[in-house]
């Protein structure tokens, strides 16, 4: 139902362009095209597509308040072809975005299926809570979550956001476990300035829906109370500095979930002035798992590095490093970007191990950025 409500407004609506003082309506949208090659053994390729439609409006309604609304599909395929002989296709047609919002200069509510995330850190984030995106994507895409947000907005650049989310099963961000699909997810964040920076809070609750690994039985699963909080900050002191931590309680009756879920994040970025301007990032994640807070249990430290150069008003060359003490694992990616005004070209190599995983891009699909390879993809905004 989500589904066909998503296409009939693009269909009835997408001729549409209104303008007036009052009313805009417009439609648009994301076309993206892109070849993956995996030089191991077996060679795989992956040429695939994206393609979003986007219809958006905004209506005036006072001097100082409006009405906007968003509505988008996820349209994607691609073919796994392995030793140019085996091939797997896959494809899915999904709502992106379906929300509305009314908004004034003190104030926002906007309900639907959107995405909502916040925290300061880059590459490693305690605070993905609600979204997926992967450094890695040029485009930053991501899944959204139905629900309701509310933001208020004080005078001092203070601002209170409020949110219930509901019918997302799917596990979400750093989520061992999905959530009960019509049980209710509640939290908050406050956000204040501190000095010449800002601090945070943001707390969330939700009913897991831990199922048992190692049992074949469908049902064989638990509801369990759960509790996030989280801690995060930003200043500038000539360079940027931030941190960004989350702790995860999650009732313990069951041997198979942790007690304490904890995350650690530190970074440092700076633009020292080389040429046009050399972008550095330097970030630090400890990842604990474990029945006491931040000790014993399962721990793994990541220790990730960007920089960036522009090299000319349309060209951009980018490096990321990250590095696993514990695995002795080494990842390096090297990106060349040129944007047009419509049209944007990337072209990512990367040399990364064979057989181990990022813990923080771990997915259950096949894992393309897995030793040696290069993807180009071409991107349109219309």
């Amino acid at each position: 139902m989500r589904l066909i409500f998503v296409i009939f407004i693009l269909l009835i609506l997408s001729d549409l362009n209104a303008q007036s003082d009052s009313a805009k309506v417009h439609f648009n949208g994301q076309l993206v095209g892109w070849t993956t090659a995996q030089f191991e053994n077996p060679f795989m390729l992956q040429p695939g597509g994206r393609f979003v439609p986007t219809l958006t409006g905004k209506f005036e309604l006072k001097s100082s308040s409006y009405f906007d609304f968003e509505a988008s599909l996820n349209m994607n395929g691609n073919i796994t072809i392995e030793d140019m002989s085996k091939s797997t296709l896959t494809g899915d047609i999904k709502p992106y975005r379906v929300w509305a919002r009314y908004a004034t200069d003190k104030m926002e509510i906007r309900a639907g299926l959107q995405k909502i995330n916040f925290g300061q850190a880059k590459m490693f984030r305690p605070l993905m809570w609600f979204d997926g995106m992967d450094v890695r994507d040029p485009l930053q895409l991501t899944d959204g979550v139905y629900g309701v947000l509310g933001k208020y907005f004080f005078e001092n650049n203070a601002n209170l956001w409020l949110w219930g989310l509901i019918g997302n099963e799917n596990r979400k961000g750093w989520e061992m476990f999905g959530t009960e699909k019509w049980k209710p997810e509640v939290g908050g964040r406050i956000e204040l300035p501190v000095l010449n920076g800002e601090m945070a809070m943001t707390t969330h609750y939700r009913k897991v829906h831990a199922i048992n690994m190692l049992s074949s039985a469908w049902n064989d699963y638990r509801l369990l109370a759960e509790n996030r909080i989280g801690l995060d900050g930003k200043w500038d002191l000539g360079v940027g500095l931030w941190f960004e931590s989350s702790t995860t309680i999650t009732e313990k009756n069951w041997i198979m979930v942790p007690r304490f879920q904890d995350m650690l994040n530190v970074g440092v970025d700076y633009t020292l002035p080389v040429g046009n301007g050399l972008g550095v990032t330097f970030e630090y994640l400890r990842y604990h798992a474990g029945d006491n807070f931040f000790t014993k249990g399962n721990t793994a430290n990541l220790i990730g590095s960007m920089f960036s150069y522009p090299v000319t008003m349309m060209d951009n060359l980018s490096a990321m490093f990250f590095y696993i003490p514990n695995q002795s694992a080494l990842y390096n990616y090297v990106t060349w970007n040129r944007n047009y005004d419509k049209w944007s070209i990337y072209a990512i190599g990367y040399w990364n191990p064979v057989n181990t995983q990022m813990l923080l891009f771990q997915t259950g699909s096949t894992n393309l950025f897995a030793g040696k390879g290069v993807q180009v993809m071409v991107s349109y905004n219309f």
